[in-house]
């Protein structure tokens, strides 16, 4: 009907024409002139046409035909990043009205789930000083501490699961404090070089509730595809070790554990099963399972589009699926400022989620990053449940964050080193303890170990610790959690103890 309308009125308009004369010029121009119009807008399409073609051989040059169809795990490190940036376009900076209220009432309830797990065993009175509440001017016994037996027998570290109405009373010997309130307090401590904690940095807070609130944030941002070095182990604690030549003590046994690739997928599927198990949570379980069945999928359809897969994933864990299971991961990311422009790259994504940690941003991180000039990167390790770190110190000061789940530190002085039954220089783990801090045994056969003074804290999503140099420090990973810390630079007020149990300090 549309149509003869149309060409009805065409008709008519062609009769009065011929009954005038002088009609037919203005139609000839009209046509004239629609015939241009068609001819430019197909000229138009075919340019548009054109340049969509450039951009997708473009693309596929740089980042491989799965960069457009996600169809292969031998994918391009970018690839991952790109999809994630193109579908979440990333802001760090997310602003505190952009919080869904329903992740606010989820923090809400983390928060005070973690103030009843989790209770200081002493108060003011018993310490000199609430923890809380600390004055500017840090106490000449600060921080407070207690032998390896009174901490240890009170909560062993194998311990990690502890579920409501249940909760641990910890020694916890360090200051808290908050950043909006508190921050010219926090600064003494940190000038003083001693450890503490601080809470309630807006910008802090605002990753860790990304990150935390929902666990496929990170699992879109770093993809099932992509792989990084993550540490494997049969035993929950992990010695760090460094193997050179064929010096090697006698009777040295290498400590169980070793690296390998994995995708971050397949990590957090692992992560969330350790959680899953321990909680005997349904729901969690239930999400396990999904991803595992799309991990499978994925290795399928891999297999049927690369035969040298396999070739490329040498490094990649080929345990069987019941090995998997009993063993222990530890997820690394490690950035440096000279990978952190690529875009779109895991360095880059570290950065500009953590500008409290980057040396260029100053505003942002001149509290965090002591000294730029010695800055040595973001190093973040992704713990699951059980995971251990065994007892060691580090060349240099260090701020640890969490944005996400709960790990507990015991920390010791370096006036401590000659207790802490170390590895000596040239055992390949030096700078560790020897002794097993969940064996009873061990300690009874390294007395000065029982002497050794500790505290402790747990940390959870949005806290942040200040580690000066040489501190000692056990980790132990309450559940699947996500931190992240950076070192800036050296001291050498407390070198005197470190040389004094053999190591040099410059």
């Amino acid at each position: 009907m549309l149509q003869r309308r149309t060409a009805s009125k065409s008709s008519s308009r062609k009769q009065t024409a011929s009954s005038n004369g002088k009609q037919p010029n203005v139609n000839s121009r009209r046509r004239k002139k629609q015939r241009s119009n068609s001819i430019a807008l197909r000229a138009a399409i075919f340019v548009v046409s054109f340049i969509l073609a450039t951009l997708i051989i473009v693309a596929n040059h740089l980042f491989g035909t799965n960069a457009i169809n996600g169809a292969s795990a031998n994918i391009n490190k970018k690839s991952d990043l790109l999809k994630f940036y193109l579908r979440n376009k990333v802001n760090a900076n997310v602003p505190d009205d952009a919080i869904d209220p329903a992740a606010e009432e989820r923090a809400k309830q983390r928060e005070a789930r973690y103030h009843s797990l989790y209770r200081p065993k002493f108060d003011q009175n018993q310490l000199g000083y609430d923890t809380y509440n600390c004055p500017s001017t840090p106490p000449d016994h600060y921080p407070m501490a207690w032998t390896t037996v009174e901490v240890l027998s009170n909560w062993m570290p194998h311990d990690v699961t502890t579920i409501a109405p249940a909760y641990r009373e910890i020694y916890q010997g360090l200051c808290v404090f908050d950043y909006t309130t508190q921050y010219d307090a926090a600064l003494n401590y940190r000038k003083a070089e001693l450890p503490f904690i601080i809470r309630n940095d807006p910008n802090v807070i605002s990753t860790a509730r990304r990150w935390e609130d929902d666990t496929e944030y990170l699992h879109n941002a770093l993809g099932d595809e992509t792989l990084f070095r993550t540490e494997r182990s049969p035993m929950n604690e992990f010695m760090w070790y460094r193997l050179r030549g064929k010096g090697m003590p006698r009777g040295y046994v290498k400590p169980p554990n070793d690296e390998i690739n994995m995708s971050y997928g397949e990590w957090l599927e692992r992560a969330l099963a350790k959680d899953a198990m321990a909680l005997q949570d349904e729901d969690i379980s239930a999400k396990v399972s999904a991803m595992k069945k799309r991990r499978m999928q994925l290795v399928t359809d891999n297999k049927k589009q690369d035969d040298s897969l396999e070739n490329d994933d040498h490094d990649r864990d080929n345990s069987t699926e019941e090995e998997k299971l009993k063993n222990w991961y530890y997820f690394r990311l490690t950035t440096s400022l000279r990978h952190a422009s690529k875009d779109p790259s895991p360095e880059k994504f570290v950065y500009d989620e953590l500008p409290f940690l980057d040396p260029r941003k100053r505003s942002e991180s001149q509290f965090y990053i002591v000294d730029p000039s010695e800055e040595r990167g973001i190093n973040c390790r992704f713990g699951m449940r059980g995971v251990i770190s065994a007892n060691h110190f580090d060349m240099s000061r260090n701020f640890i964050m969490i944005f996400g789940g709960e790990r507990r530190y015991i920390l010791g002085h370096p006036n401590q080193c000659k207790n802490m039954a170390l590895h000596p220089i040239g055992h390949p783990s030096l700078r560790h303890s020897k002794v097993d801090w969940n064996n009873p045994l061990e300690w009874d056969e390294n007395p000065e170990f029982k002497q050794a003074l500790v505290n402790e804290v747990v940390l959870h999503a949005g806290d942040a610790l200040y580690l000066p140099t040489a501190y000692f420090h056990y980790i132990v990973n309450l559940s699947l959690n996500y931190q992240c810390n950076a070192r800036s630079g050296t001291t050498h007020e407390n070198a005197k103890h470190i040389r004094e149990c053999g190591f040099n300090m410059g």
